[in-house]
Order: C-alpha cells, then structure tokens, then sequence
C-alpha cells in the first residue's frame, strides 16, 4: 500500500502540466521538453556557482589542518538549501493536500498516508541537496585527488545528511500547520513567514561573496565555534576528510535516530493536524445579511478573495508587485543613477534618452507579475459552480483581468514616477515611463490569461500544482521574459553599439510591437478565449 500510495503522490506531483479538460494531455511532448530545458538551465546555473564558490575554498583549505572544516560548509550549506526549499512546502504536502480528507475516508492507515507524503519530501531534498553536493564534491575531489574512502563516506553521509534536513523540515511544517489551525488569517501569518524567509535568501544571495571571504579568512575561529553550535556539521566534516569512522558512523545513527523519532512524532498529530486544518471560523449571529451589487463588482471581489486567501497564489504570482515598490524606492538613490547616466553618456545617450531607455527596462519588472496566469486553473475542479451561475465567460474573463491590472497598475505607476522624478526628465521621458511599463502590465495580464485558457490544470490536488508547475505559468513568466531581454538586447545592439536607430525610434517600435500584441490577446480572449471557458 505503501509503494502505491508513493507512486500516487509522484504522479500528482509530475503530473503533465499542460493537461486539459479531464486531463486529456495538451502539447504533451513539447511542453515536457521545455520544461526540460528550463530545468535543465536552473540546474547549470546554480551547480556552476556552487562549483566556483567551493573550488576557491577547497584550493584555500586543501592540505591544511582545517580541511575538515570544508566539508562542514558543504554539510552546512546543503541542509540550509534544501530545509530553505521544503520547510514550506512541507506544510502544503503533508496537511493541506486536497486529498487528505479523501485517503482518510478510506481503509488506509494516517501513517502510511504520511510516510507516502516524507517519502516525496525526502526526493525534493535530495534534488535541492545534490545541487550543492555535487559540484563542491568535484571541486574538493579535483583539487585534493580521489581517495575511494573518502568518497564513499561523503555519498554515505550526505544521503543521511538530507534525513536530517527533511526531519526538521517536516517538524517546521507540522508546528506551522498546528499555528494557523488556530488563527483566522492563515493567509497573513503565511506571508509574513514567507516573506522573511524570503528576505533573508535576497540578503544573503546579494552578500554570498563577501560571506565567502569571511569564511576563508575567519576559518579557524569559525571552525572552533561550530564545535558547540554545529557539533553535527563537525562530524560530517571530520568523518570525511580524515576518513573517521566512528565520527561517520555516529552521525549516521544521529540523522536516522532524528529522522525515525519525527515520523513517530507526526504519525500520532498527522490525523489531528489534518482534521483542524480546515476549521471554519463561523459566528452564528442569528441575522443573515444579504447585499445586491453588479456582477462586475461581484465576480471581482471574487477574485480578489481568491487572490488575498491563498499565500501561494499571492507569493509566487505577487511578488513582482513588492520588488516593483523596493525598485522603486532604489530608484531614489541619486548616486548609483548618476553613475549610470554618466555611462551612458560616454555612448552618446542624453538623459532625456535615457529615460526612454529606462521605461523599455522597467517592463521587466511588469513581467513578472502573473497573477492572470493560474487564475483559470485555481477554480480546479468546482469550476462547474462558476459556470451554472448566470454570468456569460468573457464577465468572467474581465473580471480576472481586471483584478491584475487593480493590483499591478499601482505599484508600477509609483515606480514610473519614481524612475521620472530621478531622472528630471522632459514630458516625454514622463510620457514613456508611464504608458510603457502600464502597456507591459496589460500584455502581462491578458497573454497570461490566454495561455491559461490554452493550457488549463484543473485536476490538482494541492495548490502548488497550479501555480508552480503550470504550463501556463511558465510560458507566461519566461516568455515575457524573453521579450524584455530581447528588446534590451536589440537595444544594445541597434542603439548603442551600431546606432542603426535613434533612441526615440526604437521606443516608439517596442511601444507599438506591444500595443498590437495586446491587442491581439484582447481580441483573442472575448472570442474564442470564452468559448474554451465555456467548453472546460
């Protein structure tokens, strides 16, 4: 029951993202090749700067009485990377799935349910983790040599390692869910968690280097004191690179002892956790209070509830709408803008040029809000409701594409005005900073939608399917994406480097390239757009 259970839950989450109506596939072979691609790409990315940030460790430490200390950082940094990627979907996975109640109802132990959830926990942390274990593993072993016993015991214990991380991962996730199982606004309390963990990832993403170099040049009282505070990540070190079997060998039994004692632990509150998740907080006043509106109005409030009442939704398809106002406010440093502008002038771009410049770069921040992009799909399997009701798609279709633009219209207008007021530019720099990134917000929103309609997921069981792992989302996000780059490039290239174009020309080409694609989605949506709705 066990083995199913787990093959039931690595189909859900694999699941074909472009599936449609009864989950019939969608562009099935070109979707998953670029999704491929795509997870191909992230992956390089980051196992290429782990290599280059542990290769310049491993020639520092290598031969040195603190070599140890080296493989404590992989230790170190693999358990913080892959705690920091599952500590909230842990969450999610084990006590919000759609089908929790559903296994329940059935003749199958609450414990085989959760060991079936850790089970494809445990293989999102072994991926997070092998992104940092393999490239240091190279850069150390290309360095030092190849020593079979020390290879052995560093894929030994870094497999034991991940036990450790997936055990306080699921401990983070259980006492998270027991918390918002007793609030009112779980959504709140979700986003400021999320949020901070957020942060402190940007903080120390933009700070990495100079981490670096503090851990080099501070090793040997760093390697002192997580003795006392890292006594595991000691044992991992030292197991390794003295090949100490004992030291392996007791942390092997520690990550198992930890790992066996947390699923005891949440075996006995996984049916209690579960079972007061859902709690409807109600007050019966007695009174039943009705209020009529038009439907426009009501169909978005609609949405707007949607949207404010999941913490994924709002996380992962809102947060361009807080980098918009943090670039905004960065945008206020006069220094940084006045280097920029005295860069630019060595290629012959004025300032009032450079404000045309800047409103073509400000559209990349529009990108990335998607928030039309899973709307369709989140109405998942009780979107039958929505149909029977007396609204006609293209109000349904309005009302979403309006609740984008409500949201991102703000935050990028401060921005704009930001950029303008920076700048002290003329009229029309005001002029292209404004219509530009809000023409970039409207495509954002109408081409995000139509890919939705084009490629719906309604079969989810947990929420993240639709708003991570959407085809949807990911063409929206990447190919609007690829068009702001490409613009910036064929800036480069025929402004500045050749001067093919004229400054003003070139904007006014982007301007009106997006004006029509707008247009295109527009009229798309309203026609067939609503009769795909109408046929889900």
């Amino acid at each position: 029951m066990l083995s199913k259970l787990i093959r039931l839950r690595l189909k859900g989450m694999l699941s074909r993202t472009a599936s449609g109506r009864n989950g019939k596939r969608k562009g099935g072979k070109g979707m998953m090749i670029l999704f491929l691609i795509i997870m191909l790409y992230c992956v390089a990315v980051f196992a290429g700067l782990f290599y280059l940030m542990f290769r310049t460790m491993a020639q520092a430490l290598c031969g040195t009485p603190y070599d140890w200390y080296y493989f404590a950082m992989i230790g170190l940094f693999s358990f913080a990377l892959s705690f920091f990627f599952t500590a909230f979907t842990a969450k999610s996975e084990l006590f919000e799935a759609k089908d929790n109640e559903l296994l329940l109802s059935m003749p199958i132990k609450p414990r085989l349910i959760l060991m079936s959830r850790m089970a494809t926990l445990l293989l999102m942390e072994y991926l997070f983790a092998l992104l940092v274990l393999i490239p240091a593993g190279f850069a150390w072993f290309m360095t030092a040599g190849v020593q079979a016993v020390q290879l052995v015991l560093y894929i030994v214990c870094s497999l034991l390692l991940s036990l450790l991380s997936a055990a306080i991962a699921c401990v983070f996730g259980w006492l998270l869910a027991l918390l918002l199982s007793h609030v009112r606004n779980k959504t709140f309390i979700t986003m400021v968690f999320s949020l901070v963990f957020m942060g402190c990832y940007f903080y120390f993403y933009m700070n990495v280097q100079k981490y670096i170099t503090m851990l080099l040049e501070n090793h040997e009282a760093i390697a002192d004191g997580m003795r006392g505070w890292g006594v595991l990540f000691c044992l991992f070190g030292e197991g390794i690179a003295r090949a100490d079997f004992g030291k392996a060998a007791l942390l092997c039994v520690l990550c198992l002892a930890v790992f066996a004692g947390m699923t005891l632990l949440l075996g006995r509150g996984f049916l209690k956790t579960t079972s007061t998740g859902h709690r409807a907080y109600k007050k019966a006043s007695g009174k039943i209070e009705a209020r009529r509106a038009a439907v426009s109005s009501a169909l978005l409030r609609r949405e707007l509830k949607r949207f404010t009442s999941s913490a994924i939704y709002m996380l992962n398809c809102g947060l361009g709408l807080i980098l918009t106002v943090i670039a905004a406010v960065a945008l206020l440093k006069q220094a940084d803008i006045r280097e920029l502008l005295l860069m630019l002038d060595t290629f012959g771009i004025s300032q009032k040029d450079a404000a045309l410049l800047a409103a073509v770069a400000l559209s990349f921040l529009a990108s990335m809000d998607e928030i039309t992009a899973p709307s369709v799909s989140l109405e998942g399997k009780t979107i039958w409701i929505l149909r029977s009701m007396p609204v006609s798609a293209k109000q349904v279709l309005a009302a979403k594409l309006k609740l984008h633009e409500l949201l991102c219209a703000i935050p990028t207008l401060f921005l704009s005005v930001a950029a303008a007021v920076t700048l002290r530019t003329d009229a029309l720099g005001w002029a292209a900073l404004v219509l530009i990134p809000q023409l970039f917000v409207l495509l954002s929103g109408a081409f995000g939608l139509m890919m939705n309609l084009l490629m719906p997921k309604l079969d989810w069981t947990s929420e993240t399917v639709a708003v991570k792992q959407s085809g949807s989302v990911v063409v929206t996000m990447f190919g609007l994406m690829a068009y702001t780059i490409l613009a910036c490039v064929g800036l480069f290239i025929l402004v500045i480097s050749r001067q093919l174009l004229s400054v003003q020309l070139y904007v006014l080409l982007f301007t009106l390239l997006t004006a029509l694609l707008c247009a295109l989605c527009l009229l798309w949506l309203p026609g067939k757009g609503a009769r795909r709705f109408d046929r889900l």
